[in-house]
């Protein structure tokens, strides 16, 4: 139990240091207090089931120093990130909203049928067991597929683009209103038709994160009004997932379901990763997409027996992702190295352009969420964003 207590203990100590230096929720203390909230949720699941747990010091330290490291390029005031933002090209912006909401109301349209129909049934439990089936087919049609993959790759630029619209002086409130449902649809109704809580506070951080970078431009009444339409959809949100809750666990589980759910990930990475491991994936995890589009695929997935692992389904952090694949050192290496990378993209510059404020957001939200769990072949998703962004940066 004082393991889990003392990880807790870190991530507290983190925040509260860097609330006596800063006094404001700025990203930093956003990705501190969060990662500092499921420690404390791991304590609690470990007092729940102890001897599920064979806990020791070390991994918790390592976990804590990489992502200290991890977390680098956000140690500074975010508000200067839109005081340092120069557009020079709305009007193209406008076109590249425009396209987006095209594309996400596609998607809208294709999934709207199916998630009222599971609304209606209310069998989220059964659901959720066919998609870990494979028995749920989210797009029939290339349109159907091309328009939903777009409004999910596209949505954190999407979001990037609102908040930026609503700091300009001259706001056409009718058409923000269809950007914001543009970027809000068809995450809820994937959700519901994938019986999932995890992309909905996937959405919820990063709109958060995207409004924090923007909210000191934003005037108080459009602040006043986003506040109530937050207001609106966490309640929404919260109905949801009780429902989904109660239906996937029982009524009187939802609590420690909850807490297990939100307080396992470290003590995964701490038991069932680091302390078991001995091969690693070298770089499969990651480049799984890629592996497999060339036939370079060893294991297809994680083989618990071939890595020494036995963490089953659990979520391991976004650290715990690098660890299958490049182990302490090349985790603890890239680490140190990587931040630097984007550091030098959204920190150190003098002017920045949306290109650069859509990679401090994805980057932001990448370390947020990997309090949780990446799975295999997420870097396709980096692919993705980097392409986006050198296409901006070409628009400009």
């Amino acid at each position: 139990m004082e393991i889990a207590i003392f990880n807790a203990i870190l991530y507290i100590g983190a925040v509260l240091i860097y609330w006596r230096n800063r006094r404001k929720i700025d990203a930093g203390f956003v990705l501190l207090s969060t990662f500092a909230a499921i420690a404390v949720a791991c304590v609690f699941n470990y007092a729940m089931s102890p001897s599920e747990w064979n806990l020791q010091w070390w991994p918790f330290i390592y976990l804590f120093v990489v992502c200290l490291l991890f977390f680098r390029p956000y140690f500074f005031d975010s508000d200067l990130v839109s005081q340092k933002l120069l557009v020079t090209n709305k009007k193209t912006l406008r076109y590249f909203a425009n396209f987006y909401i095209i594309c996400a109301l596609v998607a809208t349209y294709y999934l709207l049928p199916q998630a009222i129909e599971n609304v209606r049934s209310g069998e989220w439990s059964v659901l959720r067991n066919e998609l870990y089936q494979e028995g749920i087919q989210l797009y029939k049609g290339q349109v159907e597929r091309i328009a939903m993959i777009l409004a999910g790759y596209l949505r954190p630029l999407a979001i990037v683009l609102l908040f930026y619209f609503l700091t300009l002086p001259k706001k056409k409130a009718a058409w923000l209103i269809t950007l914001a449902a543009s970027i809000t649809l068809p995450i809820f109704l994937t959700a519901i038709n994938t019986a999932s809580r995890g992309l909905l506070v996937n959405f919820a951080i990063t709109s958060f994160l995207g409004y924090i970078i923007f909210r000191r431009k934003i005037s108080k009444p459009i602040r006043r009004i986003a506040g109530v339409f937050a207001g609106i959809l966490l309640v929404v949100f919260l109905v949801y997932s009780l429902a989904v809750t109660v239906s996937r666990f029982g009524a009187d589980d939802q609590g420690s379901s909850l807490i297990s759910y939100f307080g396992h990930s470290m003590l995964t990475f701490n038991y069932g990763i680091a302390d078991s491991i001995h091969t690693y994936l070298n770089g499969e995890h990651f480049f799984g997409w890629f592996y497999d589009k060339v036939g370079m695929a060893q294991y297809g997935g994680i083989d618990h027996l071939k890595l020494g692992t036995h963490f089953g389904t659990a979520f391991f952090t976004f650290v715990g992702a690098w660890y299958l694949d490049f182990g302490p050192i090349g985790t603890f290496l890239i680490a140190l190295f990587l931040p630097m990378i984007f550091a030098g993209i959204f920190r150190y510059k003098r002017i920045l352009d949306i290109a650069d404020v859509y990679i401090y957001l994805f980057y932001l939200d990448y370390l947020v969420m990997g309090v949780f769990v990446y799975g295999r072949g997420y870097g396709l998703g980096w692919l993705i964003v980097f392409m986006v962004y050198g296409f901006l940066k070409f628009l400009k």
